[in-house]
């Protein structure tokens, strides 16, 4: 409890000893401090012109020396003074409200609302998880035109490689949520470490299910990639906790489709007539409500794993036709995008004080909330 609580209070910009820390420091006591002039300092703060070496590395130690951070809502009144403005593009999937990118948009929206009074305008540019080319052709939109930053989802790999290709090329930053893509640049990145997921997941599934029971890794059809970037990781990391741990244990791949039920309930009810002893079902994205409930209309009993408490999910652990959820804090992972897109803007510099990898919670019934 204290490690969330200490983590909270980072990101809303608190000092987690405040009984006993000093009050965050004024421009001109930093000044002061290191021995420059005020006008030295906040050129420092905001990257607006030049400073000697000597009197950055100045400001700079007693920034470090100090836990100084940086306050968005004191910029944006006096950055306001200068009459700019930003546009921000996000390019996320598109879901249904309470689905897994539903809530990463409210954190993002969220955020947008908290630091109001920065002016800028977002537009959200959506795609299809489940096809790539939908994924291209909203990337190729973004290229088009000239953002000042832009938020993206990393669910396929080579187009985020591309667009973020185009981005370095006319010095636009970019923040990823959900992900992490080898061969690009983001200013920061917000999610899940990936690999220790798949992990859980496994280590989970393996207590869960009787000794003998072969398990099933599913996931869902997709048009123009055959596996999203995170689910990659899971799985990689899912098979290599059992070469590592347990040989013995058979793990069975399939994959369903996540747009018709009656076609989910089709492919997932010819699976297990090949693998009839499949006691476990893994299911590797945030639609394992889909898996369940396909199981339960089939007449399938088997211990179901699934990622991140979205409305679906949550019916189903309810109903207790799904046994565990692996919840990332989407939410959370929205909000960092976005305040730490508007630091850099603003400073020049990423939020150093908030964490690449949220935390990991391990939801049953009993805690669903």
């Amino acid at each position: 409890m204290c490690e969330v609580h200490t983590y909270l209070l980072a990101v809303r910009g608190i000092f987690s000893n405040f009984a006993t820390m000093p009050q965050q420091l004024t421009i001109k006591q930093i000044a002061t401090l290191a021995g420059v002039s005020v006008g030295t300092v906040d050129r420092v703060l905001h990257n607006r012109g030049r400073v000697s070496p000597e009197a950055m590395a100045a400001v700079k130690a007693v920034l470090e020396t100090h836990s100084y951070r940086y306050n968005l809502h004191t910029s944006a009144v006096a950055f306001k003074k200068t009459k700019k403005s930003f546009s921000i593009a996000i390019s996320i999937p598109s879901s249904e409200k309470g689905e897994y990118w539903d809530i990463i948009r409210s954190g993002l929206d969220k955020a947008f609302r908290e630091y109001g009074d920065i002016s800028v305008r977002s537009e959200y540019v959506f795609f299809d998880q489940f096809n790539a080319l939908s994924c291209r052709e909203a990337f190729e939109s973004i290229a088009a035109k000239d953002y000042s930053a832009v938020i993206l989802g990393t669910t396929f790999v080579d187009e985020t490689v591309t667009l973020c290709g185009k981005l370095d090329e006319k010095h636009i930053p970019y923040v990823f949520v959900d992900g992490k893509v080898p061969g690009t640049n983001p200013i920061a990145s917000y999610l899940a470490d990936q690999e220790v997921c798949g992990r859980l997941l496994a280590r989970l599934m393996d207590g869960l299910t009787a000794e003998g029971d072969e398990l099933a890794l599913l996931i869902p059809h997709r048009v123009g990639a055959r596996i999203s970037n995170n689910s990659a990781i899971r799985m990689q990391a899912f098979k290599s906790y059992f070469a590592e741990h347990r040989k013995d244990r058979v793990i069975r791949e399939g994959f369903y489709s996540a747009s018709s039920p009656e076609l989910t309930r089709s492919e997932i009810s010819a699976f297990l007539e090949e693998n009839p002893r499949v006691g476990g079902v893994a299911a590797v994205i945030s639609t394992g409500y889909i898996i369940s409930d396909a199981l339960s209309d089939i007449g399938k009993k088997a211990v179901v794993g699934g990622f991140d408490v979205t409305e679906g999910n949550a019916r189903c652990v309810r109903e207790g036709t799904l046994d565990f959820l692996i919840d990332q804090h989407p939410e959370q992972q929205g909000f960092n995008a976005v305040e730490s897109l508007l630091h850099y803007l603003l400073y020049g510099a990423p939020d150093e004080s908030l964490r690449e990898h949220t935390p990991i919670d391990i939801v049953f019934l009993e805690n669903l909330g």
